[in-house]
């Protein structure tokens, strides 16, 4: 009797467990399925901060599966090497991102991924399993999936067809629309970075300040060769300040925006504070037009004003007299960011959150490239002659253009921060 109901309590307890591991590893019915990957983003990306905060939530309502994702930035040196190694680890080579583990696969690109992370997930719910592994195409990295083509989203016609298809005319002509369409994208990216950059180069600071640079060196009586080395200098250590800066802002970003949700808040903070600028450089065109270019709110303030004056009169007091500018030039740009700062800050954020920001760098010194154009021509300029006097009318006679263009570039800044 004690055997029998030994083996009686056995087959019960065998009964109630059944149903847990006939699911292979599925949680209970009732309680909400679970997809966990590692998702390698960049911080700041637009496209990918859709996908984290709005589309995987619609996905998971869709589906009733929870997604939960590990995150890491592509552009933190442990991110990239722990995406580097996963995808080395299948085969494959870092070539895009944003970059999807999840179940069997990894989906690379933002298109890819979000095509195939509803169909991992409605897999789990209607199937009890994720999708099988998916064959690759090692040529062009993206995902051809070995499920039937009803599966299949039409976005992705081409995932289909199977390794050995050959995409179809309207395919190749998507193709090619999508390309240029990036292109566009691309360039109109770098347009505006340069432009920005250009039009922060004749900020009546910057510009006013390089005037004076000019007024005090044309005292010292240099000749050609010693003032061309004083100026290289001094627009140099310009140069390298300002880059300096921007790297700093863009680290400060990064951590700022690392969290994702802090990302509107900046985006609506930089909209708000371009619409204010073009206020205000609206209404300094206006007072430059009447003569009352003193009055304009958009200036660097008095008694920093002073202060580069005399940075740039202490230079002369140095033994040499490039150390002395490079110094100056490089002093008086961190004074100035109080004015400059104006065009710098929201660029940086509009460059922060580009599809090209992981191109930053490059981007940055594209910037600045633009930003030491004017001074450097102006420069050029005064050294085969031209008197400062005749620069500084000229530059006044404009200055009223000069702030309708900045108002101009705040109410794009305004837009495309969202784009």
């Amino acid at each position: 009797m004690k055997h029998r109901s030994f083996i009686n309590i056995t087959i019960f307890l065998f009964i109630l467990m059944y149903p847990l591991t006939a699911q292979d590893g599925v949680p209970d019915v009732g309680t909400k399925p679970i997809v966990r990957g590692v998702y390698f983003t960049e911080t700041g990306c637009s496209h990918c901060d859709v996908f984290l905060y709005v589309q995987k939530k619609k996905y998971e309502a869709a589906s009733g599966v929870q997604l939960e994702l590990e995150t890491y930035d592509i552009l933190s040196a442990e991110g990239y090497k722990r995406c580097v190694d996963m995808l080395a680890e299948r085969g494959l080579t870092f070539t895009v991102f944003p970059v999807l583990f999840i179940g069997n696969n990894v989906y690379r690109g933002s298109t890819e991924i979000e095509t195939n992370v509803p169909l991992e997930l409605a897999a789990l719910r209607e199937t009890g399993k994720l999708r099988p592994a998916l064959v690759l195409d090692n040529q062009s990295g993206q995902s051809l999936a070995t499920q039937n083509q009803s599966e299949q989203s039409p976005k992705r016609g081409a995932l289909a067809q199977g390794p050995g298809a050959t995409p179809s005319g309207g395919e190749l002509g998507l193709d090619r629309l999508a390309e240029s369409q990036s292109l566009g994208k691309s360039l109109g990216i770098l347009a505006t970075i340069f432009s920005a950059g250009l039009l922060d180069g004749i900020n009546p600071c910057a510009f006013s300040t390089l005037l004076f640079f000019l007024s005090f060196i044309s005292l010292r009586r240099y000749d050609r060769r010693s003032l061309l080395l004083v100026g290289l200098s001094f627009i140099g250590a310009v140069f390298l300040a300002y880059f300096l800066i921007g790297l700093g802002f863009l680290q400060v970003l990064r951590a700022l925006l690392s969290a994702g949700r802090a990302t509107l808040v900046v985006k609506a903070l930089v909209s708000v504070f371009a619409v204010f600028l073009v206020v205000l450089n609206l209404r300094d065109a206006h007072l430059a037009r009447q003569g009352r270019v003193n009055e304009s709110a958009l200036q660097l303030p008095a008694p920093l004003k002073r202060l580069t004056h005399r940075v740039i009169r202490s230079f002369s007091v140095l033994p040499l007299f490039m150390l002395g500018a490079a110094l100056s030039g490089f002093l008086v740009s961190i004074i100035e960011l109080a004015c400059t700062g104006q065009v710098y800050l929201p660029t940086l954020v509009y460059l922060n959150q580009s599809a090209l920001s992981h191109w930053s760098i490059l981007l940055l010194l594209l910037y600045n490239a633009g930003f030491i154009l004017p001074l450097s021509l102006v420069f050029m300029f005064y050294l085969f002659g031209l008197q400062h006097e005749k620069l500084r009318a000229w530059y006044g006679s404009r200055i009223v253009l000069v702030r309708f263009f900045t108002a101009a570039l705040f109410a794009v800044m305004a837009v495309v921060v969202w784009v």
